[in-house]
């Protein structure tokens, strides 16, 4: 029991002094927001020095990552994996704030279903990060015979989808910091992109996934960075 007892409390020092600790946590937005559009943007510019030229119209977001598009794949690349790391304080915030602890509180205040989309959303969050990590890792030019960067390409946009859903929907139905219409916004439009993805295989809806995706992560993480302030 004393091991136990042992572990739960370095659990518990790790958790609230670090992960969800106000200025780590501020840190970690801010810094990996500087991180991807720094890399996105400066990738993007970058890849116009490409003789065939680069656009959202004939180019996936991957290629940005290839030295057969662009002459300094690096920008995409190591973004991606910096960022998914810096952003694991900002997760374990975000799910803290939209469904605190229910240890005793299992009533009208505190609904189980609450709880229970927070959980599945930060399931589904981390498992986008993880393969947000890997496109890096495994970009087009490191890829193997398998597939492994298309393979994390689906699971870095089905996990930020399907945390998207439940996300939204935790939203839309119980009182939080974050509008219901961004919430219904949450858990609508990035799954509809990705459903015209699916049946119109293209570039373009590629980066329509993406923009559908980063127009309300980023308001988010402001509205939680807008809170870390006053705390």
């Amino acid at each position: 029991m004393g091991l136990y007892r042992r572990m739960l409390k370095g659990k518990s020092r790790i958790y609230d002094n670090f992960l969800t600790n106000p200025k780590v946590v501020k840190i970690s937005i801010i810094s990996s927001l500087t991180t991807w559009f720094s890399a996105l943007i400066i990738g993007f510019i970058v890849a116009q020095f490409d003789p065939q030229g680069y656009n959202i119209v004939d180019n996936y977001i991957s290629d940005m990552g290839s030295f057969r598009h662009t002459p300094l794949p690096y920008f995409l690349d190591f973004g991606a994996i910096i960022t998914s790391i810096l952003m694991i304080p900002g997760i374990y915030y975000v799910e803290k704030q939209l469904a605190p602890s229910p240890i005793g509180r299992w009533n009208g205040e505190f609904p189980r279903m609450r709880y229970r989309l927070s959980g599945l959303g930060s399931f589904w969050m981390f498992f986008g990060i993880f393969g947000f990590m890997m496109i890096g890792v495994f970009s087009e030019d490191r890829t193997t015979a398998l597939g492994l960067h298309f393979l994390f390409s689906i699971v870095v946009f089905s996990g930020f989808m399907f945390m998207g859903v439940f996300y939204g929907i935790l939203i839309m139905f119980y009182k939080t910091e974050i509008p219901r219409l961004m919430g219904a916004y949450i858990a609508i439009v990035p799954l509809t992109t990705g459903i015209i993805f699916v049946f119109n295989f293209s570039p373009f809806w590629e980066w329509m996934m993406l923009f559908s995706l980063m127009i309300w992560i980023v308001p988010v993480l402001l509205i939680f960075l807008k809170t870390l302030n006053k705390e």
